[in-house]
């Protein structure tokens, strides 16, 4: 009979651990390039470019087809914003708040992987880090909010009349809080497990 091998012999669980930390340790040089540019955006230039998807109140193309129209309603708004307190203190909080998120889970992931190798699947050290996975995963859709709002709010100043013409699309991120749900659900699993297992060797 066939039996899934463990994690530490497992092809794609080494795979996706290595994916992992190569994501790990990318991430990091990409802060070092964002945030040089960054700087020398906000503080070397006297505007920065600014583009946002936006959907428009009428549309601006429609295409007939056969029982059918298509309409073309959105579309993505490139500005010219001036490097100013708002903008600057704006742009490194968004850019930090989503690199702690993103260090934050991809903190965790590692930690599950390890854990997973050192110990049964089903450990408290496994259920906690699947918890805060799960929680740093699942803020990515407030911080998905707030950047619309910043956008709106940053479009709203440039174009006052921009309310006639089209809206900021907002995203919520949703799928972050489905794939932050999915882990949670794994959560109970992984709780019902270690519950199995501590009941097992209390009967031995």
């Amino acid at each position: 009979m066939y039996r899934t091998p463990p994690a530490h012999r497992n092809r794609i669980f080494h795979a996706f651990r290595w994916l992992v930390e190569a994501c790990w340790y990318i991430n990091f040089g990409l802060i070092a390039i964002g945030l040089y540019f960054l700087i020398k955006t906000m503080f070397g230039e006297p505007s920065a470019d600014f583009s946002a998807l936006v959907r428009l109140n009428a549309p601006l193309s429609s295409i007939p087809v056969p029982g059918a129209t298509i309409e073309a309603r959105d579309a993505m708004v490139h500005l010219h914003v001036p490097n100013n307190l708002f903008n600057q203190v704006t742009a490194f909080l968004l850019f930090f708040l989503f690199e702690i998120l993103l260090i934050s889970a991809l903190y965790n992931i590692r930690r599950v992987l390890r854990s997973l190798l050192a110990h049964s699947p089903f450990s408290g050290e496994t259920i906690y880090r699947l918890r805060l996975t799960a929680l740093f995963i699942g803020l990515f859709a407030p911080y998905n909010l707030l950047l619309s709002i910043t956008q709106s709010a940053i479009v709203q100043a440039q174009i006052p009349e921009a309310a006639q013409s089209f809206r900021i699309n907002w995203n919520l991120g949703l799928p972050y809080i489905v794939v932050a749900v999915v882990i949670y659900l794994l959560v109970d699993v992984f709780r019902y497990g270690l519950q199995l297992q501590q009941e097992n060797e209390a009967f031995v």
